[in-house]
């Protein structure tokens, strides 16, 4: 993320622009995953259109001023509202202190075509967890995100669980589909952990796999699955996951 676009749209409107959902490796023997900047916005009633048009018109802006910003834009399937999710990625906090002289000469256009329109912008910092996901450049145009807030007694059990699951899935040679993340910053509602998994469509999401609990219980037995399987129910407060569908004509995922 080009963090100086997000400084002058926090300004004008609180609003972050762009992003990819993909591993990013720092070279150390035990790395530590990049940042993400997760913006969610509540289209107001009936402005979806307006919108769109003020968010293609901030891009061609961008492109036409040559900025290197990249990012994604989601269109959540699901749940009450008209609702948009901004994920852009940054490999360090550093990136906050940075600026993107390029974006100031669409700042008004954000203002302008973008604000008006937003009912409610929520932004928050969330790190890529890579020991525990996919190793794999995240692809398909949908994804199912779920969400995780910890059991304030119980909630260290669930990384716990998650770790011994996927080694045992591993071993298995069943290879790691989703992509964990934890949350940095939050709000009272805010889930603390979530996991992406990625589908070339909405077919996709039709083909019956194994799940994860009857890959374990078939590698390591039902009880040892039972064991595991309530570990990580306690260490929940609550969940919830939502479908979102890559909207192309609003991102710009490569440079």
């Amino acid at each position: 993320m080009k963090t100086s676009l997000k400084n002058l749209l926090r300004i004008t409107l609180v609003i972050v622009l762009l992003g990819t959902i993909q591993p990013v490796v720092n070279g150390q023997d035990a790395p530590l995953g990049h940042l993400m900047s997760v913006t969610e916005f509540t289209v107001k009633p009936g402005h979806e259109m307006q919108f769109r048009e003020g968010i293609k018109a901030w891009k061609a802006c961008y492109l036409e001023n040559k900025g290197e910003w990249t990012w994604r834009l989601w269109s959540r399937q699901q749940g009450e509202g008209n609702v948009y999710v901004l994920a852009s990625d940054m490999p360090n906090w550093a990136e906050m202190d940075k600026t993107d002289e390029k974006g100031k000469n669409c700042q008004m256009l954000a203002m302008n075509m973008i604000n008006p329109h937003v009912e409610k912008a929520v932004n928050h910092m969330t790190r890529f967890q890579p020991g525990i996901s996919s190793e794999k450049p995240l692809e398909g145009d949908i994804i199912r995100v779920g969400f995780y807030k910890l059991n304030p007694t119980h909630g260290y059990k669930m990384m716990e669980v998650v770790k011994e699951v996927e080694a045992i899935r591993k071993k298995a040679g069943v290879g790691i589909p989703g992509y964990w993340y934890s949350w940095m910053t939050a709000d009272p509602e805010s889930p603390n952990y979530h996991v992406v998994t990625g589908y070339k469509d909405f077919a996709a999401m039709d083909i019956v796999q194994e799940n994860v609990w009857q890959t374990v219980e078939k590698e390591v037995g039902k009880a040892k699955r039972d064991e595991l399987q309530a570990a990580f129910r306690s260490s929940m407060a609550s969940s919830w996951n939502y479908v979102y569908k890559l909207d192309k004509d609003l991102s710009r995922p490569t440079k």
